[in-house]
């Protein structure tokens, strides 16, 4: 049987977050978040559209009624364009969510609870600040 507040869980061990910064970035209370994990309350369909991107999954993976998730990383798109899609190939080429500073993955959240537009934006604003310190930031052309 499907327990979303049991994936919930999951996906945010996963990722190393707490349950205060995934109720920051809903822009909830963590009593409220701690619910949803619970199984006392479920997320409204915005709250489980934003869920998605911070754990950096669809939304049918988030929902979907299978026994364990498939694996939380960063999705990566090699050189040729294609996407890397197994296990081992992620765990050899991605960095891990867990990996970073608290106040990083609070950043990478932030991000990804972002449209493509303000995505852009942010990473625009980012690298004029960098080259303002004389540190030029390399990014993939697309």
């Amino acid at each position: 049987m499907f327990k979303l507040n049991e994936r919930l869980r999951e996906l945010r061990g996963k990722c190393g977050y707490t349950q205060s910064q995934v109720a920051k970035l809903l822009n909830i209370d963590r009593s409220t978040y701690a619910y949803y994990e619970t199984g006392k309350t479920r997320p409204d369909v915005s709250s489980l559209v934003m869920l998605a991107k911070i754990f950096n999954i669809s939304i049918g993976e988030l929902l979907s009624d299978e026994s364990r998730p498939k694996a939380v990383a960063e999705r990566r798109i090699l050189n040729s364009g294609s996407h890397i899609s197994s296990y081992a190939d992620i765990q050899k080429n991605s960095s891990h969510i867990y990996d970073l500073a608290p106040e990083e993955k609070e950043l990478v959240g932030a991000f990804r609870s972002c449209s493509t537009e303000e995505q852009k934006k942010i990473i625009e604003y980012i690298s004029n600040i960098v080259i303002k310190h004389g540190k030029p930031l390399e990014r993939e052309k697309k």
